[in-house]
């Protein structure tokens, strides 16, 4: 499926984070709470809460529409986002038809409390987001009905449920930013002993140089490489980052959200949790993380950081 979930190619920040100071994956969402409402929409189907809660919908017993339709449910003040952006969002799928006479919510990304990013505009979710999502304002909540032509096909396809229905989506636009979105501040100076050679320089991607004199000890550490110039990260919030992961003893990249869906949220409290060089950090810091020693079968990694935003 080309859902908008958290799949392997998008690289969760969390999992990158994870693997290396072997902490469990998962996060809680910052996004903006809103007073539960109830909106009425174009195509009949009721929509209950507010921005940021886990949406209720209210199908009607009619035929789907045929083409697709973007209700605005609240609207946004934030900046637009573009094609080509990594789009950050919460959302709620559900099939027009019902399921043994029940609603059929098949995926949200509200009980996981995280939220979903990926690059839109870009055929890398299905059209019907492509088409609905861009231009939109951060701040808003959309309800899409997605007919399948532009969902899953018309085809019925055992491997594909999804296939021949028409789908409702409602999401809230957190974010968009550029796939290619770094820190941007003051140099630190150089890292402790033990650590890589990082090529960094504030608004240019990183990259490890060396792992020459790298030492992994029992538990991670870390180290700012440059010092944001936003304020102070809050670690009640959800931080917007990008991760590059390279193995400690070779220097070889493992992953990066440079080169796959661009910037991630990831859980405030996880993020300082694991990578302590964050904690009294400003937006815009990027800090280098290293591995406890390999241990049951985890590669010591190296990961470098960079915080370009909170919600």
């Amino acid at each position: 499926m080309k859902l908008p979930t958290r799949r392997a190619a998008v690289l969760a920040a969390a999992c990158l984070l994870a693997t290396a100071t072997l902490a469990a994956c998962g996060g809680s969402s910052g996004s903006p709470k809103a007073s539960a409402g109830t909106a009425n929409t174009s195509v009949g189907v009721n929509v209950a809460g507010g921005f940021g809660e886990k949406p209720t919908l209210t199908v009607p017993n009619t035929p789907a529409p045929a083409k697709l339709t973007t209700d605005v449910l609240t609207r946004g003040s934030g900046p637009v986002v573009a094609s080509g952006q990594s789009l950050i969002v919460n959302y709620l799928g559900q099939t027009w038809q019902p399921q043994n006479g029940k609603p059929n919510v098949f995926d949200n990304s509200y009980d996981r409390h995280q939220p979903a990013a990926f690059v839109i505009g870009k055929k890398a979710v299905i059209e019907g987001w492509d088409q609905g999502l861009v231009g939109q304002k951060a701040g808003t909540r959309v309800l899409l009905t997605i007919p399948p032509a532009l969902a899953y096909g018309t085809a019925k396809d055992a491997s594909q449920p999804l296939a021949g229905q028409t789908l409702l989506f409602v999401v809230d636009v957190i974010g968009s930013y550029p796939t290619t979105a770094t820190a941007t501040g003051r140099p630190v100076g150089a890292l402790p002993t033990g650590f890589p050679q990082v090529r960094s320089a504030s608004g240019e991607v990183p990259s490890v140089t060396s792992v020459k004199n790298v030492e992994l000890g029992k538990t991670p550490r870390s180290a700012l490489l440059i010092q944001g110039t936003g304020p102070v990260i809050d670690a009640d919030k959800n931080l917007v980052v990008q991760v590059l992961q390279v193995d400690a003893r070779t220097g070889k990249p493992i992953q990066s959200t440079w080169t796959a869906a661009g910037p991630q949220p990831l859980s405030g409290a996880q993020a300082v949790k694991a990578v302590t060089a964050l904690r009294n950090a400003h937006l815009g810091s990027r800090a280098v993380v290293l591995s406890p020693a390999p241990q049951a079968g985890q590669p010591g990694v190296v990961v470098v950081v960079d915080v370009i935003g909170e919600f």
